[in-house]
């Protein structure tokens, strides 16, 4: 009996031993702390499928950078990406396309149109800021090719008027004032839009009707009035959560993985196969060490997808910019959003860039790091007065666009508004 209690207490403490031992063998190898352990091995088995992931791409790609409800030509409404009625506009976009040509239930033209076409009417408006090419956009989401109705056709707007049974959309090319118009089946957007109307906190006007013809594009729309509007002043922190969990993802196999420490304090982490470097200023590179071990990467889809299993948390993601070379070779730049609003690092325009050739992953880089909310305020000044106050200080400059943005750095920040000129960009605080 008392031999038998011996081996029970030795078994115990044996026990105790050897999960001590795995704790402080990932605490010394890795510097992880426990909590992380039980996040990164939560997170892993709450991993999504890969339809639940597909879905998410190509909500991160069709996700516009601004988008309004156009009501008149003195009324449009901003809807921010943290509103719920953005995320459905964009469900609903997707699957309306994809059933429809699915069914091939669709008619496609192509046709000369003024932007002053759109601005008397009640339309939706999706604008991504840079040039898509509307065959790659259209396959990415619905896996069907439309032909060559319109090949080698690119469009950087999407208006989307719904009346009666009908729904139409048009890719729309500001620069040519050219539009590919898709008339399909009613989508089902009007409840939507009877809900933003009813709220209305951020509103807009086309430039020319507020007499800014001689200083401003006659596509912009300028912010004239927010109502009850908070927006959080914000600050940026690297995160250690966000590199372990992503060291975790990518080093499941401890026993092939090595750790180094450069002497300008960057860590490398590598297994032979695939690398990745953690370096002081909060930025990252993770790449193949050879192109024969990348991963197969049939469509920007699938790029997003790979992104979204390994380096993935809770962000507001967007598509920034996309360079598509050719077949197999593309570059996609990933923006972060803070409260609906781009969150911009430092000098650069994105936040994550993925890099593609020959239909192989070479390398994703970018920057881990947290969003911490200080305060929130109203915003004090409209877009009015922004342009009013860069026309005192640098005279009658013709402006491009206007929008709002964060800009992360050890400071915290309300965020700007950013106006782009013809003399460069210049940033007016919100905040008076």
């Amino acid at each position: 009996m008392r031999k038998s209690r011996i081996e029970v207490i030795k078994s115990i403490v044996l026990s105790i031993l050897v999960i001590l031992s795995i704790y402080l063998y990932y605490k010394v190898y890795f510097d992880y702390k426990i909590e992380d352990i039980v996040k990164a091995v939560d997170i892993y088995k709450n991993s999504q499928s890969e339809q639940e992931l597909l879905k998410m791409a190509r909500e991160i790609l069709a996700s516009p950078k601004e988008m309004y409800l156009n009501i008149s030509k003195n009324i449009a409404v901003r809807i921010l990406s943290n509103q719920a009625q953005y995320s459905q506009v964009v469900s609903e976009f997707i699957e309306g396309i994809e059933k429809s040509l699915v069914k091939k239930e669709f008619e496609i033209s192509s046709r000369d149109i003024s932007i002053n076409f759109f601005k008397q009417k009640r339309v939706l408006i999706l604008s991504y800021g840079y040039q898509i090419d509307f065959n790659t956009f259209v396959y990415e989401l619905t896996k069907r090719n439309i032909g060559n109705a319109a090949q080698g056709f690119e469009f950087d707007k999407i208006f989307i008027e719904e009346y009666g049974k009908n729904t139409i959309l048009y890719f729309f090319n500001s620069q040519k004032q050219r539009a590919v118009v898709m008339r399909f089946s009613q989508f089902g957007f009007m409840p939507l839009e009877d809900s933003i109307e009813k709220d209305l906190k951020l509103v807009y006007s086309w430039s020319d009707s507020l007499g800014f013809t001689e200083i401003a594009n006659k596509d912009i729309l300028i912010p004239v009035e927010f109502s009850d509007v908070q927006f959080s002043e914000l600050k940026t922190r690297e995160s250690s959560y966000k590199k372990e969990v992503t060291i975790h993802r990518l080093f499941p196999d401890t026993i092939l993985t090595r750790k180094n420490i450069l002497k300008n304090g960057d860590v490398v982490i590598t297994d032979e196969r695939k690398t990745l470097q953690l370096r002081n200023d909060g930025s990252f590179v993770f790449e193949y060490t050879e192109n024969v071990f990348g991963e197969k990467i049939d469509s920007i889809c699938d790029a997003l997808i790979f992104y979204l299993k390994t380096f993935y948390t809770d962000e507001d993601l967007r598509v920034c910019k996309l360079e598509v070379q050719k077949e197999g070779n593309f570059k996609i730049y990933l923006i972060l959003r803070a409260n609906g609003i781009d969150m911009v690092t430092g000098d650069e325009e994105f936040c994550v860039r993925i890099e593609v050739k020959g239909g192989k992953l070479q390398k994703i880089s970018g920057h881990l790091f947290d969003i911490l909310k200080v305060r929130t305020s109203q915003i004090k000044v409209d877009g009015i007065a922004a342009i009013d106050t860069i026309k005192e200080r640098k005279g009658d400059i013709f402006i491009d666009e206007i929008d709002l943005e964060y800009i992360s750095g050890g400071v915290s920040s309300y965020p700007y508004w950013k106006i782009k000129t013809q003399s460069g960009v210049v940033y007016v605080e919100t905040i008076k």
